[in-house]
């Protein structure tokens, strides 16, 4: 279904390469950027206005002519090397989007390239917070490194997901409290990112990037303010799903519809927003691009095992002046609830340069 398609979907996929030795001399491959094809490279690596990765793109059999008397031709391993094949595609503007087959990003409409990741496993995290037991309003550092499960070396080279290369989702274990927030990158390969913890409590850390030579990960760790002694009952959260669908955040009146109102486990569920300006009723047109796009949606599900991180269906073309691009009054995002039971949602909307977060309870009855 269309809707699944616009979820996060992680697909892994074996490489398979291409063994015909009469591109040898023909094929010559020229690395570009999918967002300014001017910029052109004989070498991978990224592009100087806007530092996404280069993709190789070979031209046609036939259409090169050999190599001059002065430039050896390609010898069969290069050519395996330059001429792949695969069974998983990805889109360079959302790598997220995985597929078996060639075709166009549901997304933006950008052409697939052929993706091949050296390793499908989960990766390894570490976190250092800095005081290790914080304290309630106070600064708190986090520092996150992340390493090859194979090789044990750092990992440095990273994918954009969604206009960042770090998301981090700080959410309490009563599911009251929440931050989405960025950290940033550093030159040893890090990333770091400062923070106050609001409420005493434990907290569920969040961690969703994609490493370069891997695949897309959301890996989860905990932080406990001081003097935080663990209680299972109290810290137990004790969602109630919402009766209504209204609320009122920063001045803005959002309604929430769902479709289909009766939510099933394991069914396709489109959350669909209308924003009025609460004052005067007006619609609210004015949303400018968050992550690019016109909103942003987290569910967590009551026991926080599971994770669906949504973007909505209308996305923002990749080559779009953004500073001057406004949406609204209607956002629609797609989602999936894969257990019964009650889930929080946020959804996070931009109206120049102040962020609203708003969250609804859910509850999604079993499949029958």
């Amino acid at each position: 279904m269309r809707a699944l398609g616009l979820l996060i979907l992680i697909v892994f996929v074996t490489p398979v390469v291409c063994n015909t030795a009469s591109y040898a001399y023909q094929q010559k491959t020229v690395y570009v950027c999918p967002m300014h094809p001017e910029v052109q490279s004989s070498k991978p690596g990224r592009c100087p206005k806007c530092e996404m990765r280069l993709v190789a793109k070979s031209t046609a059999p036939g259409k090169t002519p050999p190599p001059a008397a002065d430039q050896p031709a390609l010898t069969r391993q290069q050519s395996r090397e330059i001429v792949p094949s695969s069974d998983g595609y990805t889109c360079v503007m959302h790598p997220e989007v995985r597929t078996a087959k060639p075709g166009k990003c549901p997304k933006c409409q950008m052409t697939l390239v052929a993706v091949t990741p050296e390793n499908p496993d989960a990766f390894d995290l570490r976190m250092e917070a800095t005081p290790r037991a914080p304290k309630v309003n106070e600064p708190l550092k986090l520092r996150f490194s992340i390493f090859n499960p194979k090789t044990g070396e750092q990992v440095k080279d990273f994918q954009i997901i969604h206009d960042k290369l770090y998301h981090l989702f700080v959410v309490s274990q009563d599911l009251s409290e929440f931050q989405h927030i960025h950290p940033d990158f550093q030159s040893d390969g890090s990333f770091t990112v400062e923070t106050q913890l609001p409420r005493a409590g434990l907290y569920k850390i969040y961690s969703d990037f994609y490493p370069s030579d891997g695949t897309p990960q959301v890996l989860q760790q905990h932080i406990a303010t001081a003097g935080y002694k663990p209680d299972l009952v109290s810290a137990t959260p004790r969602l109630v799903a919402d009766t209504t669908f209204v609320k009122t955040v920063d001045g803005i009146k959002i309604d929430l519809k769902l479709e289909p109102e009766e939510l099933i486990a394991g069914q396709p569920l489109m959350l669909k927003y209308h924003l009025t300006d609460a004052r005067t009723g007006a619609p609210v047109r004015d949303l400018s691009p968050y992550l690019g796009a016109m909103g942003h949606t987290l569910i967590l599900s009551e026991d926080q095992a599971d994770y669906v991180h949504s973007h909505p269906e209308e996305e923002v073309a990749p080559n779009a002046d953004k500073s001057k691009l406004r949406g609204g009054p209607d956002v629609s995002f797609n989602a999936f609830l894969p257990r019964q039971g009650n889930y929080r949602i946020w959804t996070q909307f931009q109206r120049g340069n102040h962020l609203t977060t708003v969250s609804f309870t859910i509850h999604a009855e079993p499949l029958k």
